[in-house]
């Protein structure tokens, strides 16, 4: 039978250096423009690229990631327009979003009642809502003959 020898000891292993810590200088551009295509909207990047000056000459030091920024988070539908008693007094109807306090501000800002459009000498407006598109409303007057493209974000004609 054959007598069993102790093992022989181990040297203890050495323990792997500590690892600095990461920076945001040690982060560098490009990773952080991957990180920032993740945030859910152009509201939460502009709040993000305004916590410190890496972070908004990341964001500003690149038109390409803008433009990329934007492909990927299009501007959302804040509502509709609707006629519930014909073409002279359209209605705006904005989509619930509870979650999103941008998107609220957004519609509590507008003027969707279209109340900035000009009145034709104190009688009824006579505003026809005829497109909307990228933002913009096209209203036509017939009884004025005027035609206007209406920002109500901005209130600006």
């Amino acid at each position: 039978m054959a007598s069993q020898q102790p093992l022989p000891a181990s040297s203890p292993s050495p323990s792997p250096p500590p690892q600095a810590a990461t920076t945001i200088g040690a982060i560098g551009d490009d990773l952080l423009r991957e990180i920032f295509l993740r945030l859910p909207s152009l509201p939460s990047l502009v709040r993000a690229s305004l916590a410190c000056r890496a972070f908004l000459h990341a964001v500003r030091g690149s038109p390409a990631f803008r433009r990329r920024f934007r492909a990927l988070h299009p501007p959302p539908l804040l509502g509709l327009f609707f006629d519930p008693d014909g073409p002279a007094i359209p209605a705006f109807a904005p989509l619930r979003r509870r979650s999103d306090r941008d998107l609220a501000a957004a519609v509590r800002g507008a003027d969707f009642f279209l109340t900035r459009l000009p009145d034709a000498d104190g009688a009824a407006p006579g505003w026809e809502i005829r497109d909307c598109r990228a933002g913009r409303v096209l209203l036509v007057n017939w009884s004025a003959d005027q035609v206007a493209a209406y920002d109500p974000l901005a209130g600006a004609l």
